[in-house]
């Protein structure tokens, strides 16, 4: 028969164990959680059969609730501010004048859809290329204009954020333009 401090030691090495037993389960299930959220990607925006920039293009894994407020309250001063964060390269490269390599997306610090049109002239009349609705941190790495461009052209690129208000109608939120060379080799 066990005295009242040896059942007291193996009551105590038993706790110990569910203890080391529960951080070793809490751990491999943080591990899970985090593997699963670094390979996630939002659906990607389609433009035919090219590859496309999904959440996993310069997404980070934010650990602490300090630095998930800091990203919510940097996206919420850019809406305020009618800024519209951007990840674009300034040139675009097609050989056939109409399919062109290039990077146009909607950042994951936007809190908001947006579409993207470009225009070949400053005024905005002759379009070339109207998106779908991009969910943030998706945009594209190709896309193929409605028509052919026989040379180089500086394009004009407009994203526009959409918002959807209490009656379920989309409103324009803010809007951007900005030029980008687009390169017929």
């Amino acid at each position: 028969m066990e005295t009242p401090a040896e059942n007291k030691q193996a009551s105590g090495l038993t706790n110990k164990k569910i203890i080391i037993i529960a951080a070793v389960i809490i751990a491999l299930l943080i591990g899970v959680v985090a593997f699963l959220l670094m390979r996630q990607s939002m659906t990607n925006i389609g433009d035919g059969n090219v590859p496309l920039i999904g959440y996993a293009v310069e997404a980070s894994v934010i650990t602490d609730q300090d630095a998930l407020q800091a990203a919510a309250d940097e996206a919420i001063r850019n809406a305020k501010e009618n800024k519209i964060a951007l990840q674009y390269k300034n040139h675009a490269y097609s050989t056939d004048g109409k399919t062109f390599s290039c990077l146009i997306a909607n950042s994951p610090s936007n809190l908001y859809d947006m579409y993207i049109a470009i225009f070949t002239d400053a005024e905005m009349t002759d379009q070339v290329y109207l998106s779908g609705l991009v969910p943030p941190g998706s945009g594209f790495e190709e896309i193929t204009l409605d028509r052919a461009l026989e040379e180089d052209q500086t394009m004009v690129v407009v994203l526009t954020q959409v918002d959807t208000n209490e009656d379920g109608e989309q409103v324009l939120k803010n809007q951007v333009s900005h030029t980008v060379e687009f390169h017929v080799e």
